[in-house]
């Protein structure tokens, strides 16, 4: 009797052990994936964040060089005529007016070959040098030198900490003749830093590059590191390596809090930006998370100990939960195909009546009223274009997956039919290559070809004939790599990505056409297909897209 109790028992005890390990094991790797979402997310962040305070610093101080360079020309200008410098009231209200325009500047001041402030805006307290500051030395010792930028100093005259922006001033035989500068107060670029959100325990940070050592001049929040040279062992090596900028996770060397950081340098000027967001302040929420998986893990072990048919109640409850999840996520695409569906009756009705109103009305109301209905028909006009390109959207993803051989010969021929007018219309020239057979879905394919030529036909250039080129390459594994090409008005790179995301338009005012669905559409598509979509750009030279298909050695079935 005991032999046959203790067999089952054995094996329930195994059974217990076997789910309790297994389930701990999917609430580990499930931990683990959300923690490198949640990591990834903080470094998408902290890149799009030193992004735009690099471009912004940048903008700034080509703002402050152009002032600088300014003064330069005016200086030289006035001693080519043998006037030398303008007289001395003159001068200070010169560069009074130019300081006007840059609010970042706390001045802009003139010194002779000897460092004397020999002018400056509103005016020069008498006796300043600054014949021993680190930039003066640096533009009087090379004649080739731009715009010099000095390590962080207390300001002699402001009594401000200021990082000194100057150039160099030089007689009409060349030789030095002193500096023109400009400081910007250190509080600027920390009040500049302080409007961005990172977090509680976030840190923003500009420091000279390497030739500098990686000083810190500006910091938010502010901290008595203005100076400090100290940086971590892992941004030197990620910089050597990436000098182009880069995203790593460390301690902060000043502060030893631990972040993940996101380095830019600020292009033209030795100076690099650096974004951090603290673990503990990005990743409070995935703790929450995480808290409650494990909690929910260790009552399912307490349930299992205490007996079989408490764990299988709790492990079929969690069947449950895991269809309901699947259930709700296939209930929300339906949910957004059918809004938008039901959404076009009541706006037709409002086309209609709005499209009524300018027939019967126009002319016989002020010129406001007919500017008011024409605003409403073509705004009811554009949001049908965008319902009907987002039921587009929702639709590609409730279809079957069922990928089959599609030749996309065909299928560009089918839209060089649909969108002949507009070719026309525009005179444009196409040209197709050969183009393989790739499986994929017929209409979905024709959708991709049509979306990549009407960009082509709306962003193109007037005073240049348009051109629209499609090839294909045979790349590894078995894909094709198809690309679009135009000679049209080109994309800036930064906007590569942003133009494949969901009601994203570069240009709209000039370009009014259009929802800013297609190519998010395209690379939804392409996704589904086990495809890619990228761009390759520049500014007035055109756009080519490129996107990649598995192909086919299966016959297509007429």
């Amino acid at each position: 009797m005991s032999m046959m109790l203790g067999t089952p028992m054995r094996r329930m005890l195994a059974l217990l052990v076997f789910v309790n390990v297994f389930v701990y094991a999917l609430v580990w790797f499930s931990l683990d994936a959300s923690y490198r979402q949640f990591q990834e997310r903080a470094a998408i962040t902290s890149r799009n964040t030193n992004r735009l305070v690099s471009q912004s610093i940048a903008g700034d101080l080509n703002r402050i060089d152009l002032a600088l360079q300014t003064v330069v020309d005016e200086v030289k200008r006035q001693k080519t005529l043998g006037r030398g410098l303008l007289p001395g009231q003159e001068m200070n209200e010169f560069l009074t007016r130019l300081r006007s325009r840059l609010p970042m500047a706390d001045s802009v001041r003139i010194t002779n070959g000897q460092g004397e402030i020999i002018a400056g805006s509103g005016g020069v307290p008498p006796g300043n040098t600054v014949v021993d500051r680190d930039y003066f030395v640096h533009l009087r010792d090379d004649p080739k030198a731009g715009m010099a930028v000095s390590q962080p100093v207390l300001g002699r005259i402001s009594g401000k900490w200021v990082v000194i922006f100057s150039r160099r001033l030089e007689t009409p035989d060349g030789r030095f003749d002193g500096v023109v500068n400009a400081p910007v107060t250190i509080d600027w670029f920390e009040q500049k830093f302080g409007d961005l959100e990172v977090g509680p325990n976030g840190v923003v940070v500009m420091r000279g590059d390497a030739s500098r050592d990686f000083d810190i001049l500006a910091r938010f929040p502010h901290a008595d590191l203005i100076g400090q040279t100290k940086v971590s062992a892992t941004f030197r090596s990620m910089i050597a390596a990436n000098p182009q900028g880069g995203t790593y996770e460390a301690r902060a060397g000043g502060d030893n809090v631990q972040r993940i950081f996101s380095y830019q340098p600020i292009a033209g000027y030795p100076l690099v930006t650096l974004v951090g967001l603290a673990t503990e302040d990005y990743f409070t929420e995935w703790w929450r998370e995480a808290g409650k998986v494990v909690l929910l893990a260790a009552v399912f072990s307490a349930v299992t100990i205490l007996g079989g048919m408490g764990m299988l109640r709790a492990w079929r409850s969690l069947e449950l939960r895991t269809a309901e999840l699947a259930r709700s996520n296939a209930d929300l695409e339906q949910f957004a195909y059918v809004a938008s569906h039901d959404l076009q009756s009541p706006l037709r009705n409002i086309g209609s009546y709005s499209q009524l109103l300018a027939r019967r009305y126009k002319g016989k109301l002020d010129d406001d009223a007919d500017e008011f209905i024409t605003y409403i028909v073509d705004g009811v006009q554009h949001m049908s274009e965008m319902i009907t390109d987002l039921l587009d959207y929702a639709r590609v993803s409730t279809l079957p997956l069922q990928p089959v051989p599609v030749d996309l010969t065909r299928t560009a021929d089918n839209v060089l039919h649909l969108l002949d007018g507009a070719i026309t219309a525009a005179g444009a020239t196409i040209q197709i290559g050969p183009l393989p057979v790739v499986l994929a879905d017929f209409h979905q394919m024709e959708s991709v070809f049509q979306n990549l030529m009407e960009n082509a036909l709306t962003y193109r250039r007037t005073e240049t004939p348009l051109r629209i080129e499609v090839t294909a390459t045979e790349i590894e594994d078995g894909f094709w790599r198809m690309a679009v090409h135009d000679n049209g008005i080109g994309i800036d790179p930064q906007y590569h990505d942003k133009i494949f995301v969901i009601f994203q338009r570069l240009e709209p005012n000039k370009f009014p056409k259009g929802t800013g669905i297609g190519l998010a559409l395209c690379r939804r598509i392409l996704h589904r297909f086990g495809g890619h979509i990228w761009a390759e750009s520049k500014v007035g030279e055109g756009t080519t897209f490129f996107f990649t298909l598995r192909g086919s050695t299966r016959e297509i079935t007429v």
